[in-house]
């Protein structure tokens, strides 16, 4: 939890005293390993909208728009790489240059503000800090938000995404900060069970 801490707070972040967490955790079944999540306060889970994620939740209505969703992947090519391999590899940090053209590939508009490394359940992991935006039949979507991907046995990539929506940069900003602590309680309080 520190070394997401530092990273948001080194990305720009700013994050008051985290009291207790009230919301219930849930036990997530539907993945090659089971986790469990504690959910942002009042927010609702919604179906998820691709075989790889897991579990999606987003802000209730009236607030700004705003999601975070966990995706477990399967990856053959690792499958049989232990556990120290693979947290080595998610060790070093990513450079906010490359990740910003490989996410180019897909999204409009893109800008890493940082990455770094940082952990889920214990595990080394990288995190990008970034906004992008998508063309849609009525315009441009903002996105705002941090992605934090992880690997671990067997052969499994695990990746947390948080963000909030807009019309605008602005509105997208907005809702990132409206939402950033809800958004770092759900991220650092996923759990990789055995």
């Amino acid at each position: 939890m520190k070394r997401i801490f530092y990273c948001l707070s080194v990305a720009g972040l700013i994050f008051f005293s985290i009291g207790q967490v009230s919301a219930q955790t849930i036990i997530i079944n539907n993945s090659p390993r089971p986790f469990s999540v504690v959910p942002p306060t009042s927010w609702i889970q919604r179906p998820t909208s691709t075989g790889n994620s897991r579990v999606k939740f987003v802000a209730p209505p009236g607030t700004p728009s705003a999601e975070c969703a966990v995706i477990v992947k399967e990856l053959p090519i690792i499958k049989n790489q232990p556990q120290s391999f693979l947290d080595q590899q998610m060790s070093s940090r990513l450079d906010p240059k490359v990740m910003a053209s490989q996410m180019s590939a897909r999204f409009n508009n893109v800008q890493v503000f940082k990455t770094c490394v940082a952990t889920i359940s214990g595990h080394p992991s990288q995190l990008i800090n970034f906004q992008y935006s998508i063309g849609t039949p009525s315009g441009e979507i903002w996105f705002r938000g941090t992605t934090i991907t992880a690997a671990t046995t067997p052969g499994l990539i695990w990746t947390i995404t948080c963000g909030a929506t807009g019309r605008t940069t602005d509105e997208a900003q907005k809702g990132y900060s409206y939402w950033q602590l809800e958004m770092f309680r759900f991220s650092t309080n996923v759990k990789i069970l055995k």
